[in-house]
């Protein structure tokens, strides 16, 4: 970057950084401006050579600014669906409470287990997993080809299998445990 470059950003920022927060601000939630605001300069920081000059430079730092609240907004989508099917992760009413204590904690040793593998394992187990996507589709989400990714999602279950069964055997339990507890 050169000694212009460094010039012509600190210009745009300080002319264009109150509009920026504005914009934010008219769009997200109040904790997230100040991070989006700052997405949005490090994007122009990265492209200052693309920069126009006069005012379309507004306009190009808007359209900078929407793509990075344009992917804030499907973060926030994508979070708030996990968190509403995490929450559907139930137990039937039929379970005594008992039952469903065990269950829960079975379904935390598994998502703690899963936490253990490689992020691309974790990748392919949440595609397929919660995103109900084929072989073919998870091939297309990666760049890979079918077959690879069939291959890759028997590999990831293996390992999640692995993992739980090592934690599983690393947790202690106690004898009173082992009978269902103590009343």
């Amino acid at each position: 970057m050169t000694r212009s470059d460094e010039e012509r950003f600190q210009s745009l920022y300080e002319t264009y950084r109150n509009h920026v927060i504005a914009y934010c601000r008219r769009r997200a939630q109040a904790d997230h401006v100040d991070d989006l605001a700052a997405e949005v300069f490090l994007a122009v920081w990265r492209k200052i050579g693309d920069a126009p000059e006069g005012e379309d430079a507004l306009r190009w730092i808007y359209r900078i600014a929407y793509l990075v609240l344009t992917n804030h907004w499907r973060g926030t989508g994508r979070r708030k669906r996990l968190h509403r099917r995490l929450e559907s992760i139930g137990v039937e009413s039929r379970e005594s409470p008992q039952e469903q204590v065990v269950i829960r904690d079975e379904l935390r040793g598994v998502l703690k287990a899963a936490e253990q593998l490689r992020p691309i394992d974790q990748e392919i187990l949440r595609l397929s997993l919660w995103e109900h996507l084929t072989h073919d589709e998870i091939g297309t989400v990666l760049g890979i080809q079918p077959n690879a990714a069939k291959q890759r999602l028997h590999r990831a279950r293996k390992s999640l299998v692995r993992s739980y069964e090592k934690l599983s055997t690393n947790s202690q339990i106690t004898p009173a445990a082992q009978r269902g507890g103590e009343w």
